[in-house]
């Protein structure tokens, strides 16, 4: 059976109702040969989407795929068969967490429906007509203890209005916000290193051109750089990239940073083969000090993560490990560098254009997630208040200061 791009095949036993105007079908009814022609439909669909992003490939969110970790995928024809919208879920453990400054008091174990951005719909299809169909099947599917949650909407794009305004939404969904909204730092990549330079403000310049300098002429260092992409190269990187990430205040006090475990060396191998994995490692008098980790799909690189080692952070390895990638891609002729999620000082000088998202829960109106939801939605509007106070006094970058030296100076 040969496709076209936008054709969508019908699954053997999911036919829609006749009538219905807009059908969104789960991929797992599909039988092989229809799934298999479905997935082919989509990959075209994704390469010419102009807002598909990594955590949209259905290939990168099966590499994610562990223990008690899937994908649910659903599609959207429209009348007529064709493809009109795609909506993929990560699905994995999670919590919902009451948290005071980033740090969790308490948190009830859950199962997240995951989801980046948002779901990915056909030129001319409106998010009013498609999406609450696609909601009200979710709400018929989750459990107990599952629920949705979209990271990284973009608050003024379709979506990001979708779940903000739609009325009927309310009715079986409680809408959470996760933290604040933020500036999605990205990096437009020009044709040179120097074009990038002289886009910068001023100042950022000369802390660059001042901190290469110093760290490059400094004859009591050593240093070697690597660029990680073989999937025979990821047990090297790992031990290494780990080893930084054990001193960084992200690992001592929030219990983050990477891993070398089966898990994370499965996916890592599933993303070189794929010639996605990208990664860097700075090596100062033969010990590692600084790693930043990512993927290069399509033609831009996701900065996944980052550390660096506090006791070369007078010689600012972090921001010479950030100016070599930087120049490396631009070298390869990549697009965009996308800091992915959140916003810092460092993103913000380095980055030459963002956007404006936010991340949120959507927890259905069940016992016992519903109940909960209004408690943490007080609790979370309390220590908004709580953090506004001191942020307003200048408390809040000290206490981040004291918790960081705190975390970082351990035995």
């Amino acid at each position: 059976m040969s496709l076209q791009r936008s054709e969508f095949p019908d699954p053997a036993s999911h036919t829609p109702p006749t009538g219905e105007n807009w059908s969104w079908q789960d991929l797992d009814l599909f039988d092989s040969t229809a799934r298999s022609e479905a997935l082919l439909v989509l990959k075209g669909f994704l390469r010419d989407h102009s807002e598909a992003t990594m955590d949209h490939d259905p290939d990168w969110l099966y590499s994610k795929c562990g223990q008690d970790k899937s994908v649910k995928i659903f599609v959207c024809r429209a009348p007529g068969g064709r493809l009109s919208g795609y909506a993929p879920f990560f699905v994995h453990p999670s919590s919902l967490s009451f948290e005071l400054f980033g740090i969790a008091l308490w948190e009830l174990p859950i199962r997240r429906y995951s989801m980046t951005a948002g779901p990915l719909l056909a030129p001319g299809v409106s998010a009013g007509e498609v999406l609450p169909s696609l909601f009200d099947r979710l709400w018929q599917i989750l459990g107990r203890r599952e629920t949705l949650f979209g990271l990284g909407v973009e608050l003024d794009a379709a979506f990001g209005r979708f779940i903000q305004q739609h009325p009927g939404l309310r009715k079986k969904y409680q809408l959470l916000p996760s933290g604040k909204a933020y500036r999605r730092r990205l990096i437009a990549l020009p044709a040179s290193f120097d074009q990038y330079i002289q886009g910068l403000s001023a100042n950022t310049r000369k802390d660059i051109r001042r901190t290469l300098r110093q760290f490059e002429q400094d004859s009591t260092i050593t240093v070697s750089y690597r660029v990680y992409t073989a999937p025979e190269e990821v047990l090297e990187f790992l031990p290494l990239a780990q080893a930084v990430s054990d001193k960084t205040y992200q690992r001592n006090l929030l219990g983050l940073g990477i891993c070398d475990n089966p898990e994370t060396r499965r996916t890592l191998t599933i993303a070189a083969e794929n010639g996605w994995m990208r990664s860097y490692l700075l090596i100062c008098n033969q010990q590692p000090v600084a790693f930043q980790h990512g993927y290069l799909h399509g033609n831009i690189y996701y900065a996944e993560q980052t550390g660096y080692d506090p006791a070369w952070a007078r010689k600012s390895v972090g921001t010479v490990m950030q100016i070599y990638r930087i120049r490396d891609l631009i070298g390869k002729g990549v697009a965009r560098l996308d800091f992915l999620y959140g916003d810092n000082e460092k993103k913000r000088s380095l980055s030459n254009t963002y956007r404006e998202e936010r991340n949120f829960h959507l927890i259905p109106r069940k016992f016992p997630l519903g109940l909960l939801a209004y408690g943490l939605r007080g609790f979370n509007a309390v220590s908004e208040l709580v953090g506004d106070f001191i942020e307003k006094w200048g408390l809040k970058s000290k206490i981040r200061r004291v918790l960081r030296k705190r975390s970082t100076n351990q035995d």
